[in-house]
């Protein structure tokens, strides 16, 4: 059989919720793909539980490697893929099993080399909350249309309320292999860039011919909001500003508008806006400890430099308090807004 879609599955500690995202895999409408389970080094007991798959469906490979991370798990499977189209999903989310069946179609209708659907969350009591989707359908295929729904993804004009309206999850796109191939894209490891699957989106989009844009959702993201293992990390900053200089390195050799320094400008605000709120809503730190994180970024130059130039007047009201107060040191309200937001 020659697989029609390649479907990439990271596997690293998921045995609780592995069958189910397996199973909704196994049984999509569309039959002629190839699940390829990339287990990434697992401690528990998901490399049996993938060898038992391959077993019992001729379409599920596996593929079996020492611990690297997400990115460097989809890249194993990128180089082994047979279908004409490849998807991820992760080992812990699950989809409908619709899914790769509609969006192959859209692809073959429009001659895609990508086509992007919705996303929503699902939490352990099985409750559904929309998070984004396409609103209508569209076929990019102009250089302009697909870079201006890149400057999107990236981040949303000075002015709009949400800092991003468009998702840039790799998990609820298909993408043509040929154009994978021929243009040797992959992922850069998560370890390295938060956000790996918009340093991933940058470089597909940049060689994209015909983007389509589906407005269905198909994909659950689990969230588990019981859990209590998640840590208030103190150290992303210095992630978030490594990010924002590799989306200006790469769109500028790409030739990717100059509105991109504003884009990337908002996804760093946002990215350090959400990161302190986190921090100071934490119950982990003491008060010397959030101060000590603030002085450290509201000092930094990067953002200093970003305080001189981004259009701050022009955003909307709770955003800009925020950013003045950041610009102008009053830990002690930002602290309080913090706290009460």
């Amino acid at each position: 059989m020659n697989p029609k879609v390649s479907i990439i599955v990271p596997v690293y500690n998921v045995e609780r919720y592995l069958d189910r995202c397996v199973q909704s895999l196994m049984n999509q409408t569309l039959k002629e793909i190839e699940i390829i389970l990339v287990d990434d080094g697992s401690p528990d007991k998901c490399p049996q539980m993938c060898d038992e798959y391959a077993k019992n469906d001729y379409r599920v490979k596996v593929i079996h490697k020492n611990n690297a991370g997400l990115g460097m798990a989809c890249n194993s499977g990128i180089e082994i893929v047979k279908g004409d189209y490849i998807a991820f999903c992760d080992s812990d989310d699950y989809v409908d099993v619709k899914m790769y069946e509609a969006m192959y179609k859209a692809a073959l209708e429009h001659h895609a080399d990508v086509v992007f659907t919705g996303i929503q969350t699902v939490d352990e009591n099985g409750v559904v909350r929309p998070m984004s989707q396409p609103s209508q359908k569209a076929v990019l295929t102009q250089r302009k249309q697909i870079e201006a729904y890149l400057l999107n993804m990236v981040a949303s004009e000075p002015s709009a309320t949400n800092d991003r309206d468009i998702q840039m999850s790799a998990k609820v796109v298909l993408y043509k292999r040929e154009m994978i191939e021929k243009y040797h894209l992959r992922f850069e490891s998560e370890r390295v860039y938060i956000s790996e699957d918009l340093i991933w989106h940058i470089d597909v989009l940049a060689h994209a011919s015909c983007v389509c844009l589906l407005p269905e959702t198909f994909y659950y993201y689990y969230c588990n909001t019981t859990s209590l293992s998640k840590k208030v990390r103190t150290d992303r900053f210095p992630f978030f500003k490594s990010l924002h200089d590799e989306i200006l390195h790469r769109c500028r050799n790409y030739g990717i508008s100059d509105e991109i320094k504003l884009r990337a400008d908002r996804l760093l605000i946002g990215y350090t806006r959400s990161d302190l709120k986190r921090v100071f809503n934490s119950l982990e730190l003491s008060f010397k400890q959030k101060r000590e994180l603030m002085v450290l970024v509201c000092e930094d130059a990067v953002l200093g430099n970003i305080f001189k130039t981004y259009p701050i007047q022009v955003m909307t009201l709770k955003h800009r308090i925020v950013l003045y107060l950041m610009k102008y040191k009053c830990y002690l309200l930002l602290n309080l807004l913090f706290r009460l937001s």
